[in-house]
């Protein structure tokens, strides 16, 4: 069931992206604008894109597992449209965390700083400029900070022009102002303890998981029952709760999926944290050691998973993501009213697919 919900939707959610972005380029009056929107269309909704528009999705399920069914079929292509909101919110925030981990691809395409920088160099290619490397690289910076910023105002934008009640509409955007903060403060506290050298507590790496992550699953999720004009305490903050501990259980998995290529990037995420708690003298010194080498070899790769493996950090974290889905089921089962029957099941083969999912 959840394959197919997440086929239709994503169907219909890149089909209303590219409505939105053809009327945005045909009512931007600006020549030097519209050549961005469509360097920003290029990243949203690149060709065979691989996104997954989690988040939309999300909206999307809150929605139809809210309301009631006589009003679902009126409503559903304004929600739809609305639901491109956490969307554009999303890639702005992937086009900052991106540009500052001078990360090169995303889903198999190029980052949207590096994407700027293919495309100055074009330009310049003929030319004769000083630094002309240096200028590359810093256009793509500068216009990818930029790219972000306007991302997030779109996605606002989205949310006023819809059709929804006006005191529907406000909280929403409470909801998705409060979701742009939580990222922000999350990027924030991460790159500070980074460059301050700090590693993580498992505690603050929750939090981080919370503010940059799961937040976003929540607010897309309460923005969606919201609209549905769903019960707050008995039916949107229950769904909420079970969205942030499906959101921590998401970067949990990230972490698991990702172990080998965090290792060779020196990344201290969540197994290295739980690694780090369960060490002997000798295991510490070699992490620490490796850690602090320029560039890991594959025998330092090796040694690092050998530690992993004999302090059960993946395992540990095995178990500890399949707790969040098991206390996040637990809230879902809570709702009252209950979730409509194709939402409800959809919503409790998600957090089985959070856990399970090997991509």
């Amino acid at each position: 069931m959840i394959e197919e919900f997440f086929k239709t939707e994503k169907a219909a959610i890149d089909a209303e992206l590219v409505r939105y972005f053809d009327n945005l380029t045909k009512i931007e009056k600006d020549i030097i604008l519209d050549d961005f929107i469509e360097q920003l269309r290029e990243f949203i909704i690149p060709k065979n894109s691989k996104a997954k528009r989690i988040h939309p999705v999300l909206l999307i399920a809150a929605f139809n597992g809210i309301i009631n069914p006589m009003y679902l079929e009126e409503n559903l292509e304004e929600i739809r449209k609305v639901s491109i909101a956490v969307e554009l919110l999303h890639s702005g925030h992937l086009m900052h965390d991106d540009l500052i981990d001078d990360d090169k691809t995303r889903r198999g395409k190029p980052t949207f700083h590096i994407q700027l920088q293919n495309e100055i160099s074009k330009v310049y290619k003929t030319m004769e400029i000083p630094n002309k490397a240096e200028q590359v690289k810093l256009y793509g910076s500068s216009m990818s900070l930029l790219g972000g910023s306007l991302g997030y105002f779109l996605g606002l934008d989205v949310i006023k022009a819809s059709k929804f009640n006006d005191s529907l509409k406000l909280k929403a955007i409470n909801e998705y102002s409060a979701a742009l903060n939580n990222l922000m403060k999350g990027q924030i506290i991460e790159e500070y303890m980074n460059y301050h050298n700090i590693t993580m507590s498992l505690e603050q790496y929750l939090n981080i998981a919370e503010l940059q992550r799961a937040r976003i699953f929540e607010k897309s999720t309460t923005i969606g029952a919201i609209f549905a004009r769903g019960n707050m305490h008995y039916q949107i903050k229950l769904l909420a709760d079970a969205m942030l501990k499906i959101g921590q259980a998401h970067a949990i998995r990230d972490d698991i999926l990702d172990v080998k290529e965090d290792i060779f990037g020196k990344k201290k995420k969540f197994i290295y944290i739980l690694a780090v708690q369960n060490t002997d003298e000798e295991q510490s010194k070699i992490l620490n050691d490796i850690y602090h080498k320029p560039k890991l070899t594959k025998n330092d790769a090796k040694q690092v998973e050998q530690i992993y493996s004999d302090t059960n950090a993946l395992i540990i974290a095995e178990h500890f993501s399949k707790n969040l889905v098991a206390q996040a089921k637990a809230s879902l089962k809570e709702i009252y009213p209950d979730l409509n029957r194709a939402q409800k099941e959809f919503f409790d083969q998600f957090s089985d697919f959070i856990y399970m999912r090997k991509y």
